[in-house]
């Protein structure tokens, strides 16, 4: 297979565990295990594990005085039921806002929980996301089929090899890792098919402060792996939840230069705790500075390629080095090294472009 997560998903586990000082171990009837992890008095971090879609990924609940806020939904309704049960042992409050930080699925797929539970729900996200989801939405259940088709040919092909894609010979337990991660993919295309879509209802373009339940919620939008993604700033708990502006272990990357500015911008903030995309909740900024780090050597170096008169974007990524970042991403896991060099040839096609003239690149 492409790509194993059982050893990243390993580490990162540990890391949330030992910057969170433990958590409790939530699990849904699907099998995809969920981590509550408690941020500060009634904010708690939802952290899915490998689900099909994503190695991990983050929602947020916010208890109020009266009711609750949920930031992100995860990619299928049943782990958003299982949050949902969560919640539920925590308060009887109903949900009262759900915010969806941008558009691609692992972050709004649970939508239909919120709405089905709570009929007076408001769904936030920026004008832009909710455009996106309009348009792409109905795309996807062809397209994560014809991705599962491929993901099962290449398991069968490895089994009948006995090869991975690489050539080396394919251990049991490489076996044993690639199976489930197309077992998961299965079961996770199966759910999307039956995904219940429910938009957005509140929408903004640049930001929107709600003080409401005796907190203040400003939500932001700013560029991470997506145009258009709503990043939330609590000023009086000093908490920030970005959505994919930040993610964990490799970062996500649409618009590196548009990204960059983002995660300066993020910097500047007095906040104690950072909440990303994917990911356990940071209590510094330091991956946060290494994020940006990261892209503003990649923009430099295409910048710089470009000048030069390097054309095609093969020739520019064979000269972006960014190998002393890599290390401290990747800690020399095997299947992270290969994800952080695909990624970074992703992000130095993207900056190519934007050297060129400006535009945005979606998927």
């Amino acid at each position: 297979m492409k790509e194993s997560i059982a050893s990243s998903l390993r580490a990162w586990l540990l890391v949330i565990w030992l910057a969170a000082g433990g958590s409790t171990l939530c699990r849904a009837q699907t099998g995809v295990a969920v981590e509550k992890v408690q941020i500060a008095d009634g904010i708690y971090q939802f952290i899915t594990a490998p689900d099909g879609y994503v190695p991990n990924g983050n929602s947020v609940v916010i208890v109020n005085e009266n009711d609750v806020l949920v930031f992100d939904t995860f990619s299928r309704p049943s782990t958003a039921r299982t949050v949902l049960a969560e919640i539920r042992k925590i308060t009887d409050k109903p949900v009262r806002y759900v915010v969806n930080s941008h558009h691609h699925p692992d972050h709004w797929s649970g939508n239909e929980v919120y709405a089905e539970a709570f009929p007076g729900l408001e769904i936030i996200a920026t004008e832009e996301s909710r455009k996106y989801m309009l348009s792409l939405a109905k795309s996807w259940p062809p397209v994560w089929t014809n991705e599962l088709r491929k993901a099962q040919a290449d398991l069968d092909q490895e089994v009948s090899s006995g090869k991975q894609a690489d050539g080396t010979a394919l251990t049991a337990e490489q076996r044993s890792k690639d199976e489930d991660r197309v077992r998961l993919m299965r079961d996770w295309v199966a759910e999307l098919m039956t995904v219940k879509r429910i938009y957005p209802t509140l929408t903004y373009s640049d930001q929107l402060t709600l003080r409401h339940g005796g907190r203040e919620f400003r939500f932001m939008s700013m560029v991470g792996d997506a145009h258009g993604t709503t990043v939330l700033y609590l000023p009086k708990e000093k908490i920030l939840a970005t959505g994919d502006v930040i993610s964990y272990p490799i970062p996500y990357i649409s618009s590196p230069l548009s990204q960059e500015a983002s995660l300066r911008r993020l910097g500047q903030f007095d906040a104690e705790v950072i909440i990303p995309g994917h990911g356990p909740a940071w209590h510094d900024k330091d991956y946060l500075n290494l994020e940006a780090d990261l892209l503003e050597s990649v923009v430099s170096q295409v910048d710089e390629a470009v000048q030069r008169g390097l054309v095609t974007v093969e020739e520019i990524q064979k000269v972006v080095n960014v190998e002393p970042l890599r290390l401290k991403f990747t800690h020399d896991d095997k299947d992270l090294n290969a994800k952080f060099q695909r990624f970074v040839n992703h992000m130095v096609e993207n900056a190519s472009g934007e050297a060129r003239d400006g535009r945005k690149w979606e998927y």
